[in-house]
């Protein structure tokens, strides 16, 4: 894999570039981002927030997850396409929607998340890691 993927917004008004690897891969099922994105479940990538650059306008949109902590996703206002998101508890870390990058493949994901709520139709991948709510549990 490539130290730099790039990605943006359907419309590219907004674009990013990630310098550095990702730190994981993973697809979460939780009702926020099955509602955001439309689908069963959403594929996040986590990049350091040092490697991350953005060009473009975004809009912000600040939620209390079901995790308890604050989320701030951010959206291109011109087309609507979520593109990344920071949550409290994940200081200096971005949080990008795979499917925004320009080369999806080049990410994998390796765990999941909140597979309990995870809804018939949209069947979790049991062959990698699992768990039933968050990966670690708030304190």
């Amino acid at each position: 894999m490539s130290t730099r993927l790039t990605g943006g917004c359907l419309c590219e008004a907004v674009r990013y570039v990630c310098d550095a690897p990702p730190t994981i891969t993973a697809q979460c099922y939780c009702k926020d981002c099955r509602k955001i994105g439309g689908t069963g479940h959403a594929t996040h990538t986590v990049f350091d927030e040092d490697a991350f650059s953005l060009t473009g306008k975004l809009t912000e949109y600040v939620k209390t997850a079901d995790s308890g902590r604050s989320i701030n996703r951010r959206f291109c206002p011109v087309c609507g396409s979520a593109v990344f998101h920071t949550r409290d508890g994940m200081e200096g870390l971005v949080v990008v929607r795979a499917s925004s990058l320009d080369d999806p493949e080049s990410v994998r994901p390796v765990r999941n998340i909140y597979v309990s709520r995870a809804v018939s139709w949209d069947p979790v991948d049991r062959s990698i890691e699992c768990f039933e709510e968050m990966t670690v549990p708030r304190t």
